[in-house]
Parts: C-alpha cells; structure tokens; sequence
C-alpha cells in the first residue's frame, strides 16, 4: 500500500516520510522536483518531466508498503497555481494513480526557507486547496498536525489504524 505526505510547502513531509518509512522497515519515495530543480523558477514543461519522474518513481514500489513524499496531486495543484487549468495529460494521470491513502501535513510547523520553496505567507490557503481536492475526488485522506514526536505519533497510528481495516 502506497501512504502519499501531501500539503503546502514546509509542512513537514520529507521529514515525516522518512520517520514513516523507518519505523515500518520500508521504503519511501523522495519527491522528484527536490532531485530535478536547483530553484524555485521553472516552466509548464518542467512540471511535466517532474510529473513522469514521479510516476516512475511510484511504479518501482511494487505494491509493497511504502511512503511517498509527495505525488501527482502537489503538481496538479502548483500547475494551477502558477499556470491556470492543468494539461488534460497531467488531469488524466492524476485521475488514474493508483489507490493510495493522503497524510494531508497541517502547516502548523514554523517556515524553513529552501531554494525550491515561494510561499511563506499563504499555507493556510494552499492546504485549504489540498483538502477540497482529496475531498472532490473522494480520496481517503486524514490530518497530520502537531511538532515532533506527537506528529509521528499520530502519523504512526494511522498508518497502523489503515492497515488493519479490511480491504
């Protein structure tokens, strides 16, 4: 089962991807613009070559267990952000990833400025639009809140609370 870290920027994710994917002896899957971009200037096409490095990344988990740091979702949303409606191509690859369940990061942790990073002031409003598209698309999803420990905690039991529902 594929568990996706979504939210705004500095919520949390790479660092709750790693803590996730330590504590259940799995592996995670770095988000691919940290590996493809040196800064936060880019173009329309650069978000499509992320998105397919992305994809690719997925594929190679196997159906085992594992943690992502991010997925299709986060490039869709920074599409419309910074270039209005999204190609039909990255529409279409989002509609048909595959099951996965969202640990959508509250943006509750102080800013941590980073060359990939642009908007310090307005999280609230970028995980305001996270949340209506897991909502809008009927994506299973809960909130990660809290500093430290207490945010791995929670992370950790629903983690453990999605594997043992029955399928």
């Amino acid at each position: 089962m594929l568990f996706v870290l979504t939210g705004p920027e500095s919520s949390g994710k790479s660092t709750l991807t790693e803590t996730l994917a330590a504590h259940f002896a799995t592996r995670w899957i770095t988000e691919a613009a940290r590996d493809m971009l040196t800064d936060a200037v880019y173009q329309a096409h650069n978000l499509l070559q992320i998105a397919e490095a992305q994809r690719r990344a997925e594929r190679a988990h196997d159906d085992a267990l594992a943690f992502a740091d991010t997925d299709l979702q986060t490039i869709y949303i920074w599409w419309q952000e910074r270039f209005g409606p999204a190609p039909s191509s990255l529409v279409e690859a989002y509609a048909r990833q595959s099951p996965r369940f969202y640990l959508l990061c509250q943006p509750d942790l102080p800013w941590q400025p980073d060359p990939l990073r642009q908007n310090p002031h307005d999280r609230e409003r970028l995980f305001a639009l996270y949340e209506r598209d897991l909502c809008a698309r009927g994506l299973p999803y809960e909130i990660v809140s809290g500093a430290g420990n207490a945010r791995a905690e929670r992370a950790i039991a629903t983690v453990k609370r999605v594997l043992a529902a029955p399928p």
